[in-house]
């Protein structure tokens, strides 16, 4: 095979006969007649410009336009134009998703010249205190220099037109979009993407932070090898020390029973979420998926049985929920919302006669958070401390 080295003379790029990256007094002589005045203005903000997506159709921003002068819309979410150019570097092509707090843009990066995926958050005050924690808990997985724990890895981050950006490497499909696809996985991936994941809430474990929302949509495949997974969406996670009681923590389907009854959480609500998630990459079906907190908790009861005494006694929100005997509350209609194939135990949901993989999503699913699988391999099983997570389980 024969390398060809280039000199740094030879490396270098060029747009329109100058150099890249150009200078705004470059960018404004040369094309400074085909920028609005709002850009005109902008771009002295930037040293360098790599991009400018003179082609694409531009929305014409000004300093008197409502919503932060023309560019969001009226949920305040940036309004994307593809191949526009974003903060003067990347290359607008297409939203890969949208959430309540963020949309997220594939990019081409003109600068590094790769796809990224760059997340922005909604241009509201109220969010804002989302960034700084965000950019704290990614920094953190950053020590997986070997890319082996599988957590997605921060490249930048950036503010533009009142937007909090921050750039992603860019992935493949979520897991949700691979099971929805093939319904239900075999038992050799499920044991692959679990044993992936274990790495995961192992490093995050020993980072002390919790993930918080953990569930398909938020694992994704790499696009060069899809037996590569990533967890993804830290904007809601947290350190472990700053943990108070909060109820609307983590998608409903993958909430722990003691999220919902007000317990300050840990890390071992991650670990529930992990046993739903096995579960219904083995069933291709959620494992709870109620209409609301009161069918969640019946949904749990009847997989799993009765909470124990001691984790309701103590639970703040065990009143809103159960009565003085103990006995769960349902609306007058929840029962008969609860369809009938849902009314089975888990062992009988499942379509695996593997025991240790049921054995291993029971013991993420324990109503008692110290019971549960504990992310420490090289652990013993021990119901004081907790089982360890032992790649055997899955195996």
């Amino acid at each position: 095979m024969i390398v060809i080295m280039l000199s740094p003379e030879q490396k270098q790029r060029f747009f329109e006969g100058l150099r890249l990256p150009m200078s705004p007094a470059e960018v404004l002589e040369a094309f400074g007649h085909l920028l609005t005045k709002f850009k005109q203005q902008e771009i002295l903000n930037y040293s360098e410009i790599w991009y400018l997506g003179l082609q694409s159709p531009k929305i014409n921003g000004s300093k008197s336009s409502p919503q932060n002068n023309g560019y969001d819309d009226s949920e305040m979410y940036y309004l994307q134009v593809p191949h526009d150019h974003f903060a003067y570097r990347f290359e607008v092509l297409e939203v890969l998703g949208l959430g309540t707090y963020v949309q997220v843009l594939k990019c081409w990066d003109h600068k590094e010249e790769e796809f990224v995926a760059v997340k922005l958050l909604r241009n509201k005050e109220c969010f804002y205190s989302f960034r700084k924690k965000e950019i704290e808990i990614l920094e953190a997985p950053q020590k997986d220099k070997m890319n082996i724990d599988n957590v997605v890895h921060m490249k930048d981050h950036f503010c533009i037109r009142e937007h909090f950006c921050i750039t992603f490497e860019l992935l493949g499909i979520t897991l949700e979009e691979k099971n929805r696809a093939n319904k239900s996985l075999s038992t050799s991936e499920v044991r692959k993407y679990a044993t992936s994941l274990l790495k995961c809430l192992s490093l995050l474990k020993k980072e002390k932070i919790i993930h918080s929302d953990l569930k398909p949509r938020n694992i994704v495949l790499s696009n060069e090898n899809p037996d590569s997974l990533k967890v993804i969406d830290f904007g809601t996670s947290h350190y472990e020390e700053e943990a108070i009681a909060n109820s609307y923590i983590q998608s409903l389907p993958y909430r722990a029973p003691e999220v919902i009854l007000g317990h300050v959480c840990s890390v071992a609500i991650d670990v529930w979420s992990l046993g739903c998630i096995i579960f219904e990459l083995c069933t291709g079906q959620k494992l709870f998926q109620g209409n609301g907190k009161e069918e969640q908790l019946s949904f749990m009861i009847e997989a799993l049985g009765m909470p124990p005494q001691e984790f309701l006694a103590l639970a703040p929100y065990k009143n809103i929920f159960f009565d003085s005997k103990g006995m769960l509350i349902h609306k007058q209609n929840s029962e008969k919302k609860i369809a009938l194939s849902r009314r089975k135990n888990l062992a009988s949901r499942m379509r695996t006669k593997e025991p240790h993989l049921l054995d291993f999503i029971k013991h993420c699913l324990e109503y008692d958070s110290s019971l549960r699988n504990t992310m420490r391999p090289e652990q013993k099983d021990d119901t004081r401390r907790g089982h360890a997570a032992s790649l055997d389980l899955v195996a």
